[in-house]
């Protein structure tokens, strides 16, 4: 991280406390700019960020169901935290295996305190809705004054593909949340922009959900580099994401999913057991020093199971049909482990 003499740039900011201080101040105006909306605070968590932006949309609308995917990390990865803590409830839409479309979403008939779209979803193999699906969600939430939130953890490594600019995306949207800790490579943190009053409500909420650190600096600044080393680099992340998924896809017992991976991450299917796989994922670790996976998970086919690839600069270092060649090699010490 850094520049030349691997210092960050904004060290020499002043701290910032309780929410206020010139890093943090820079990193919401910046993010503000990319994605073209009046306002944008810091939240040291998705989870809480995501929370207040629709405990804001409720407030405005005076109803309390969210309409979202299935497999979205708020419904799937938060330990059900918005209906325990919150009056919202959940209306979940669509199939497992892909994003909602607005056909779908125009199937749920009960009045709606907000519609939030996972851009992409994870859990769905990294998958995006396309430009145009993405238009007709917003236009049939904008037709209802249905307020639209884009949980966007992932949306920087999503634009190439989408191939519109960050504004542009986030402008179907009334409110979106970005993270810093994924494709940036920061410490943590994320911000929520949208409007300068639904902005400033989801200050309340933020204190409430014990979010109002004393200090963020090192998030904020990591942040801040993340953006300026990263974020121009996200086009090469995907395209080399396509190539490796060609190359990966050439070897006999694994599967790539999407076959066209929609940002910098896919899912990468083998055929072999979850837990031998698991065990000489870790072998490779520890003998050779090489991360090839991180979580491994069963699929709903008997022997097959699944991980993650995630695209980076480690990545690219990478020759294309050595990492092939090393899967390959895994894939067969699983089969017969």
């Amino acid at each position: 991280m850094g520049g030349a003499d691997g210092r960050l740039p904004h060290l020499g900011a002043r701290l910032d406390e309780y929410g206020e201080g010139p890093a943090v101040r820079a990193l919401e105006e910046r993010c503000a700019g990319l994605l073209g909306k009046p306002a944008a605070l810091f939240f040291h968590k998705g989870v809480v960020a995501q929370q207040a932006a629709l405990l804001a949309h409720g407030e405005r609308t005076g109803r309390t169901t969210v309409a979202l995917h299935p497999k979205s990390h708020i419904a799937l990865d938060e330990e059900d935290a918005i209906e325990r803590l919150t009056p919202l409830r959940l209306r979940r839409t669509g199939p497992d295996h892909r994003p909602f479309n607005a056909a779908e979403l125009a199937a749920v008939r009960e009045p709606l305190a907000a519609v939030s779209v996972e851009l992409p979803l994870r859990r769905a193999a990294f998958q995006g809705n396309g430009w145009e699906e993405l238009g007709a969600i917003s236009g049939w939430c904008r037709e209802r004054a249905v307020p639209l939130h884009l949980d966007g953890a992932r949306l920087w490594e999503v634009q190439p593909w989408l191939g519109r600019p960050l504004a542009d995306i986030a402008g179907l949207a009334d409110t979106v949340y970005v993270s810093f800790y994924k494709g940036l490579g920061g410490l943590g943190g994320c911000v929520l922009a949208g409007p300068v009053d639904l902005i400033e409500a989801t200050r309340a909420w933020r204190t409430r959900f014990g979010g109002n650190l004393y200090t963020a600096f090192p998030l904020v600044v990591t942040a801040l580099d993340g953006i300026e080393r990263h974020l121009p680099r996200m086009g090469a992340y995907h395209e080399h994401a396509k190539a490796l998924a060609v190359a990966l896809a050439g070897v006999d017992g694994l599967r790539v999913n999407p076959g066209v991976p929609h940002g910098n991450s896919f899912q990468l299917l083998w055929d072999a057991p979850a837990d031998r796989l698991e065990t000489v994922l870790r072998r490779l670790a520890g003998d050779e020093g090489i991360w090839l996976a991180g979580r491994v998970g069963a699929t709903p086919v008997p022997g097959w199971s699944s991980t993650e690839v995630s695209v980076g600069d480690a990545t690219l270092a990478w020759d294309l049909r050595d990492v092939a060649d090393l899967c390959a090699r895994v894939l067969q010490a699983a089969r017969t482990a």
